[in-house]
C-alpha cells in the first residue's frame, strides 16, 4: 500500500470524523471504496469515498470504534501525518446511462458516504437521500444536499417524534420508477429491501452495499 499525507481532519461528532488525504494517482469512480490503514501495523479497513470523484483530494467519513485497531488511530491523526491507502475498489457506482434516472439513496450512519460522493460528483442528479441516524448531530453535512432532498430519520430524537428509515419507507412508499441504492447496517438493508419488494419494487431496481 502507498502512503499519503493527511490534509485535514474534521471531527463531526465525538466518534465520527472526516479524514482528508492526498489524491492517489488513479482513475476513481464515485461510489468506490479504499483500504485505509496506519503505516507499520499491517492492518487496514475498507471505507467508501465521501468526496467527489473529481475532487483534488480523497475524503472518508469514519466512525471510530472503541479500541478499534484502525479507526481509533485514524481519529488521532494530525495534518501532515501519513496514512496507507490502496484502491479504488468496488462497483457500487452509477452507470453513465443511468445518470438521468430518479434515485432514492437509503443509508444508515456513515453508510451515507457513497451517496454524499454521488451528490458532490453529479450536481444535476435527481435524488432523495434517506439517512438513518440515532441523534440529530449525526446528520453529517446536511447542507451539502439540495433543499428537501435529504431526510434524516432519527431514532432517538430529543426534539420531536423519533422515526427509523424503515418507518419512513412504510409511510411514504418509493415511486415505482426509482432506482434504489442502499448502504449501511446489514439489518437495516435486509428490512428495507423486504419493504421495497412488498411495495412492488423490482429487485432489478435495488442495489445494496453492506457496511457492517
Amino acid at each position: 500500500m502507498r502512503t499519503y499525507h493527511v490534509l485535514d481532519i474534521q471531527h463531526k461528532t465525538p466518534n465520527t470524523f472526516c479524514l482528508r488525504v492526498e489524491h492517489p494517482n488513479a482513475v476513481i469512480e464515485s461510489g468506490q471504496c479504499f483500504n485505509v490503514g496506519i503505516p507499520g501495523i499491517d492492518i487496514n479497513r475498507e471505507y467508501s469515498m465521501y468526496s467527489a470523484a473529481d475532487a483534488p483530494y480523497l475524503e472518508f467519513l469514519i466512525r471510530s470504534v472503541k479500541d478499534g485497531l484502525v479507526s481509533s488511530r485514524l481519529q488521532k491523526l494530525n495534518i501532515g501525518d501519513l496514512v496507507e491507502v490502496d484502491g479504488p475498489y468496488g462497483e457500487f457506482c452509477i452507470p453513465p446511462d443511468r445518470l438521468f434516472s430518479k434515485f432514492v439513496f437509503i443509508s444508515s450512519g456513515t453508510g451515507i458516504a457513497p451517496f454524499h460522493s454521488f451528490v458532490k460528483t453529479f450536481p444535476d442528479l435527481n435524488y432523495l437521500v434517506l439517512h438513518g441516524i440515532r441523534h440529530e448531530n449525526e446528520a453529517y453535512d446536511a447542507s451539502d444536499y439540495q433543499q428537501g432532498k435529504y431526510i434524516p430519520c432519527i431514532s432517538k430524537n430529543s426534539n420531536g417524534q423519533s422515526t427509523r428509515v424503515t418507518d419512513y419507507l412504510r409511510q411514504y412508499p418509493v415511486t415505482k420508477d426509482a432506482i434504489i441504492y442502499l448502504c449501511g447496517n446489514r439489518n437495516m438493508i435486509i428490512d428495507a429491501v423486504q419493504i421495497l419488494l412488498d411495495q412492488g419494487i423490482s429487485g432489478d431496481q435495488i442495489i445494496s452495499e453492506v457496511f457492517f
